[in-house]
């Protein structure tokens, strides 16, 4: 069973949710499909190992409490992963019953379970250990929520003036409603742990802090996009796929108008959450091209994004190389080949290629390589001794999850740092860094 949707009418005009999520009936019968596996091969596809068949046998006993805090043990953020997480790639794509197609709804019954059950109260005490968490992604909240329960007294230091990162202004209301990051927000400062805005963190600045705090968390992304840099990059109109949603997450400015035509290069979840964006404020005509053909580009994003995207009117057209763009100061053409050459008639381009590792000073002395990932050991730890990073500043652009599942770990290695037994941070993730080597 799948997240019942709102009609596709009201989906091709509004920003409200598109998934309905389960009601309690919906859920326990779900939750009663699983099979409760000896070897549960979906915990295996999970990045970061959560206990599906336990919280799932949990809900099934009307203990919602106890089921939300076994996947905290894992992953804080259930309400946020139940609903953005590739659950039809990893823990879904692992369970037994989709041989059958008939695999559990295991992002359903998280969304649920993260909704309806009561967020983590501070019940701890302080142990007079300080920490410091640059940024405010998902790894490094997920760190901060581990630290704080077990003593700690940490301080979230961000350099906009919000707080969530990508979880708060990469991923369009429909997916992801800023009432959900909100809740989780206010949930991570009834912890205790305190939030400073506004905070630019240079490398002399990163000295400081370490001597400051008995332990530093950098969690500070990659920071830039990919530029398609091609005839005609610098006219007007063409923009980061990126930057269109942050905007459109932040102001009332939406930078497309109805009855615009808009072309997106490149179709993964960027891309698509652009296309799909740029149909709710009116386009009247949605083009995602890319390079990848259908069969490589459903390696990283499931069918049924694409399904919906086409629902409510996206046109997808695979197998392009997007070579040049036209127009007189502003865009007016997208030129593409594919053996032979095609144009697409365009009043906006947004590009979606990916993104790469900015120039932040802050990342300058924890380098080692010139892929401009920080460097850390086994442990996530950095030249720096009392310095800890992990997330995409580490391993590069990766999922939420595999951010979350790496905070986590850092905490791990952090309170292993300070002496501190851990009471709630258990599990191990099981995938290391191509950039974890030996430190001294």
């Amino acid at each position: 069973m799948q997240n019942p949707q709102i009609s596709t009418e009201d989906r091709k005009t509004t920003f409200k949710e598109v998934e309905k999520g389960f009601t309690q009936k919906q859920a326990l019968k779900e939750a009663n499909r699983c099979l409760q596996c000896a070897n549960p091969l979906c915990v295996k596809g999970c990045p970061a190992g959560v206990d599906i068949p336990g919280f799932i046998k949990l809900l099934k006993a009307d203990k919602i409490k106890r089921a939300a805090k076994l996947i905290r043990e894992s992953d804080y953020f259930p309400s946020i992963c139940g609903r953005i997480c590739q659950h039809e790639k990893q823990c879904e794509a692992a369970c037994i019953l989709a041989h059958k197609g008939e695999q559990i709804c295991i992002g359903g019954l998280e969304r649920f379970v993260g909704d309806n059950a009561e967020l983590p109260k501070k019940k701890f005490e302080t142990n007079g250990k300080t920490a410091a968490i640059i940024g405010s992604g998902p790894s490094g909240l997920t760190t901060a929520a581990m630290l704080a329960q077990e003593g700690i007294n940490v301080t979230v230091f961000e350099v906009s003036n919000s707080f969530g990162g990508v979880i708060k202004y990469g991923v369009p209301e429909f997916r992801l409603p800023k009432a959900v990051v909100a809740r989780e927000l206010k949930g991570l400062h009834e912890l205790g742990i305190d939030f400073e805005p506004n905070a630019k963190i240079a490398e002399e600045s990163l000295n400081k802090v370490s001597k400051k705090f008995d332990v530093v968390f950098v969690g500070t992304g990659v920071g830039a996009t990919k530029k398609l840099e091609i005839m005609g990059h610098e006219l007007k109109g063409v923009m980061s796929a990126m930057k269109f949603l942050v905007n459109l997450n932040q102001s009332d400015m939406p930078m497309i108008n109805p009855g615009e035509k808009v072309v997106v290069v490149g179709a993964g979840y960027v891309g698509i959450d652009a296309a799909r964006s740029a149909i709710r404020l009116g386009a009247r005509k949605v083009t995602c091209v890319t390079i990848a053909k259908k069969e490589d580009a459903l390696k990283s994003v499931s069918e049924k994004d694409y399904d919906d995207a086409e629902e409510e009117g996206v046109k997808f057209l695979f197998g392009l190389q997007v070579d040049r763009f036209d127009g007189t100061e502003k865009v007016e053409k997208v030129h593409y080949t594919n053996g032979k050459k095609g144009t697409l008639n365009a009043n906006k381009v947004l590009v979606a290629i990916g993104q790469k590792h900015d120039k932040d000073e802050l990342k300058k002395p924890l380098r080692n390589n010139g892929d401009g990932c920080i460097e850390v050991n086994t442990n996530n730890q950095t030249k720096l001794k009392n310095v800890f990073a992990a997330g995409d500043c580490v391993h590069g652009p990766k999922t939420v999850i595999d951010a979350i599942a790496a905070g986590r770990d850092a905490a791990n290695a952090m309170l292993d740092y300070l002496g501190i037994e851990k009471t709630k941070v258990k599990i191990k993730s099981k995938k290391g860094s191509k950039n974890k080597t030996k430190i001294k």
